[in-house]
């Protein structure tokens, strides 16, 4: 009898040991992969995340209300919020971006939605305790005034076929500088296939003999050229030219403006437009967000820019988008343009 009570005791000592090396090899090897221990947040830390997500959609305090609620356990919220969204907002992809960056974070979670005339009731829970609930409701009456942004590509003539075929490509509303010439009559038409609008832009590289603008030309000569302008790029959303050409700053200037003012289009200075480029990548980005959070004057910025600098601020170009920026055509700003 003694000798199975040792047997069975040697047994457990041994099962422990086996145990304990089993507990200290899975707790290394965590370390070493460096898996995360995934705890439930706080009421306070999904709030938080609830307001981010707000405010990356351009939702203002003053469009946000709440109302004291009894809390149902330890650390269950305190609040029930109530929340007005711009109708142009699909509520949808605040509750996608929400659930996103909780999931990553927690496990146990369960968020709930239902729409009760037109308002849209969400509820998160972690381990069957309410964190947050909150009511929104898309009103017609708010608006988010932010600006609308507009790029003509510099240098995509002058790109290679792979980056010219990603400037193609593009989902957003994108145009291109064009200076005249036969030779990128065939690739300009190609752009309406991809919904590419394009801008002539008049300077000192127009080589093209038939299209020059020189100030020795005799009135009927220039005229000539205009018109070969006019008729080669039928498509052009808008005409502008360099202050710095010498076209611009010769005496046939105010003959040429008028010629083309007498068929319809105006000539507006490259000035008009915003250029976006500079030494240092931080740099760009600071110069873009500036003149895209400026809301005190014109609404509408009109971008000139290389399509590496235009690659670089995509991301940042996609989050205004979502904050309520609106990203618009050549096509539409011509329209603005002509108000001024």
């Amino acid at each position: 009898m003694i000798n199975r009570k040792q047997k069975f005791i040697k047994y457990l000592f041994a099962l422990t040991i086996i145990l304990l090396i089993t507990d200290i090899s899975i707790d290394h090897f965590n370390k070493k992969e460096k898996i995360p221990i995934v705890t439930k947040l706080s009421v306070k830390q999904i709030d938080s995340v609830f307001f981010k997500v707000l405010d990356d959609y351009g939702i203002k305090s003053q469009w946000i209300s709440s109302k004291k609620v009894k809390p149902s356990a330890d650390d269950s919220t305190t609040a029930q919020y109530f929340i007005k969204i711009p109708s142009d907002i699909p509520i949808p992809f605040i509750l996608k971006d929400i659930n996103n960056i909780i999931e990553k974070d927690i496990t146990g979670f369960v968020s709930e939605e239902k729409k009760i005339y037109g308002l849209t009731e969400i509820r998160i829970y972690t381990n069957e305790i309410l964190k947050l609930r909150a009511s929104l409701l898309p009103d017609k009456n708010i608006i988010r005034t932010n600006n609308e942004l507009s790029f003509i590509i510099s240098d995509a003539m002058d790109l290679s076929e792979s980056n010219f075929n990603n400037f193609l490509s593009v989902s957003y509303p994108l145009a291109c500088a064009v200076v005249p010439g036969k030779n990128i009559i065939q690739k300009v038409d190609s752009m309406k296939n991809y919904r590419k609008e394009y801008a002539l832009l008049l300077n000192n590289d127009i080589s093209d003999s038939e299209m020059k603008l020189k100030q020795e030309f005799q009135k009927e000569l220039l005229r000539g050229s205009i018109k070969n302008i006019i008729s080669s790029f039928k498509d052009a959303r808008a005409y502008f030219v360099d202050e710095k050409s010498a076209v611009y700053n010769s005496a046939i200037y105010n003959f040429v403006r008028d010629d083309f003012k007498r068929q319809g289009i105006t000539l507006y200075p490259k000035s008009e437009l915003i250029e976006l480029n500079a030494k240092e990548d931080s740099e760009l980005f600071s110069k873009f967000k500036f003149y895209c959070n400026d809301t005190t004057g014109v609404h509408q910025k009109l971008f000139i820019t290389t399509f590496e600098n235009y690659q670089k601020i995509l991301p940042e170009l996609i989050r205004l988008k979502k904050k309520g920026h609106k990203i618009i055509s050549l096509a539409k700003t011509y329209l603005v343009l002509k108000e001024k």
